[in-house]
């Protein structure tokens, strides 16, 4: 099949053309609004986890529009997964504008013992930019250096009433980078938190399972 690139520009375009796209939902409330129902049913262990990347490039196979009932949901936004414990079982949906998902049971669900046992530690931590050192008159001096283009993952945890959020920047993440000068000298500090453990568990649960559409927004 033949690929296709489209820039977010031309993917806009064609989101707005599409008729079957309701233009006034946004991720965000849908989230908000799913949360809700949850909280409603006295379900007070949620976690939300995002994964997304920022001024990219996005592919995709023809036949795209293959049906009157498809439309252009990822492609767009990035879609949000949303955890939650209910009658000592874990469950994972998906959330986008497009399409109502089917729950998934999730049986390891080990990401709950990794933040339970570590809360207050994961509480405080702070992920750190990339940073580097170099000499100046033979001064050490610190340079933080940022990017305009990254790959972003965050999880949330609502869990009885309180919030715990992190995020990561792919980039603070790295060893080196080939178009920088210096090593991140917050590398290790980085990889080696405790919500850097459960944010990749998170990420493998989600690309191991298969969503199944239940119907169009």
């Amino acid at each position: 099949m033949t690929k296709k690139i489209l820039i977010l520009f031309t993917l806009f375009l064609t989101f707005l053309g599409n008729a079957q796209t309701n233009q006034k939902v946004s991720i965000d409330q849908l989230v908000l609004n799913f949360i809700k129902e949850l909280q409603s049913q006295k379900i007070d262990s949620i976690c939300v986890y995002e994964s997304y990347c920022v001024g990219y490039i996005m592919t995709y196979d023809e036949p795209l529009n293959n049906d009157k009932e498809t439309c252009i949901d990822d492609l767009i936004n990035d879609p949000v997964y949303i955890f939650w414990k209910e009658k000592g079982k874990t469950f994972l949906t998906k959330i986008n504008y497009c399409w109502e998902f089917s729950k998934i049971d999730i049986s390891k669900d080990n990401f709950w013992n990794l933040y339970f046992s570590d809360k207050k530690i994961i509480q405080n931590e702070k992920v750190k930019p990339y940073e580097s050192e170099t000499f100046v008159n033979s001064k050490k001096v610190k340079h933080t250096i940022i990017v305009d283009h990254s790959c972003h993952q965050n999880f949330r945890f609502l869990v009885k009433g309180k919030t715990v959020e992190k995020r990561f920047d792919d980039f603070a993440l790295q060893e080196k980078d080939d178009n920088s000068e210096g090593f991140n000298i917050n590398y290790h500090h980085n990889i080696d938190l405790k919500s850097k453990l459960i944010i990749d568990t998170l990420g493998n649960i989600v690309k191991n399972n298969t969503f199944q559409k239940i119907k169009q927004r």
